[in-house]
């Protein structure tokens, strides 16, 4: 339990830094386990918001990019996978279709999770970012709670990760997915302020659709990476 609470606690720490985060208030590992049990080993504070919200992305030739005002966010590569409809149907309840969707999407883009300055990883819950993590191949599967013990995914952490808050604290309607790609977008053209991650390159956002069923990667960079 403590160690999915670092993962709230270190998405908040994010989202005290962006004014449109609907949780902004600091939080502590001691919090999150106080508050209320939702489904053992959840707490609330382990659980996404239920918010309205929009966004967009506009996708166009490299070519024609190049040609606009601000700088574009490349596609380096991407991946995806569906692995189930219903969750009694999953073939392992400790392994996602982001294990096939995630290796994809980085050889096709010639990269490996080191590579990766910044992440956005959907969050429903923060055993989701732990399960992900695993199988994009950021740590060995097992060995996430470790992993983010120590703040890797907060400011100043080696993998900063949910740069908005995430899910759990910035915003999270039906359609979270676009969000992260707005904000892997954002963090490329160093737009975010005090979240800005600095010499960011290389962004991977990471999508989860059904009951962990459908899993869809894509790696973005930089006119550097190209």
């Amino acid at each position: 339990s403590e160690q999915l609470a670092q993962i709230a606690v270190d998405t908040r720490r994010w989202a005290t830094m962006n004014p449109r985060a609907r949780l902004q208030d600091p939080i502590t590992v001691d919090d999150v386990l106080a508050s209320p049990i939702q489904a053992s080993p959840l707490h609330k504070l382990d659980c996404c918001l239920v918010t309205d919200g929009a966004g967009a992305v506009v996708l166009t030739s490299t070519e024609r990019a190049r040609t606009l005002r601000r700088p574009p966010a490349l596609v380096l590569g991407t991946g995806t996978c569906h692995t189930h409809s219903m969750i009694s149907e999953m073939p392992d309840l400790t392994v996602t279709g982001a294990a096939v969707s995630g290796p994809l999407a980085f050889e096709r883009a010639g990269l490996t999770p080191a590579d990766v300055d910044v992440a956005q990883i959907y969050d429903s819950f923060t055993i989701t970012v732990l399960l992900l993590l695993e199988d994009l191949g950021f740590c060995p599967k097992g060995e996430g709670g470790g992993f983010v013990a120590d703040g890797v995914l907060g400011p100043g952490g080696a993998l900063p990760s949910n740069t908005t808050g995430g899910g759990l604290a910035y915003t999270h309607p039906g359609m979270f997915g676009i969000f992260l790609l707005v904000e892997a977008v954002r963090q490329l053209r160093g737009e975010c302020g005090p979240r800005q991650v600095d010499g960011a390159e290389v962004a991977l956002a990471h999508g989860s659709g059904g009951v962990l069923s459908a899993m869809s990667t894509v790696l973005l960079g930089t006119e550097a990476t190209a």
